[in-house]
């Protein structure tokens, strides 16, 4: 791992728990993670382990019990909730299993979404290159009901992408796609990875997803049971 590469994210004793009623359940339990400029990161486990709790605390999409975390050493705790959303908005990307994709508008519309919220201009040749990247031109003009499950995917990741964020987030986003799917999303991560310097973080129930990644995290039971990478 290059030291030189700046920590963008990182988490300090990073803990989660539910209570219902006098039952409390522990999620995850005093996480402590960098995660570098520019790199590619997997965090894998079983179901349960607490890999999505934990993304979803990294993106700020959630509030963790105990401990901290930095985007560019600024801490989420210091941040107002107007101020969390500005911080989203302006440099992370989400890329859901569900797809998420709004269903009264046309593909297009659907990837250009994050501008219209967010009152950005989109990049036109960007949004060239992603809709080339992904094979997904001839779809522009149709409703998200009448493309298939790996084409909805390739779309919410073109969403995702639209604003270049420098953090993209992704939760299990090939877990419900075919071979040929998953290979081309692969891909097309690798060479945003590789050609814009795009920072992923990606939860999966597969340790070999993306071959050569940067970091590998297992998570077991809420902990940390093996980390490879970043070191």
């Amino acid at each position: 791992m290059d030291k030189a590469k700046d920590i963008l994210l990182s988490c300090r004793n990073l803990s989660k728990s539910y209570e219902n009623g006098t039952v409390i359940t522990r999620v995850l339990r005093n996480i402590n993670l960098d995660f570098y400029e520019g790199t590619i990161s997997l965090i894998y486990g079983k179901s349960g382990s607490g890999k999505t709790t934990l993304l979803n605390l990294l993106a700020a999409l959630d509030k963790p019990s105990n401990g901290e975390i930095y985007f560019r050493d600024k801490a989420y705790g210091s941040m107002t909730d107007s101020q969390l959303s500005k911080l989203r908005g302006n440099n992370y990307g989400f890329v859901f299993q569900a797809f998420h994709l709004i269903g009264r508008i046309s593909v297009e519309d659907n990837i250009k979404c994050p501008g219209y919220i967010n009152g950005r201009q989109i990049d036109t040749n960007y949004f060239n290159y992603l809709v080339d990247s992904l094979d997904i031109r001839s779809l522009l003009n149709k409703m998200p009901n009448q493309i298939s499950g790996g084409e909805q995917q390739r779309v919410a990741i073109a969403r995702a992408m639209i604003l270049k964020p420098c953090i993209v987030f992704a939760d299990e986003p090939t877990g419900n796609l075919d071979s040929i799917n998953t290979g081309i999303i692969i891909d097309v991560f690798k060479n945003l990875n590789k050609r814009y310097g795009t920072t992923l973080i990606i939860v999966t129930h597969e340790e070999n997803l993306i071959d050569n990644c940067d970091q590998v995290i297992r998570l077991k039971d809420g902990e940390i049971l093996i980390e490879k990478g970043q070191n």
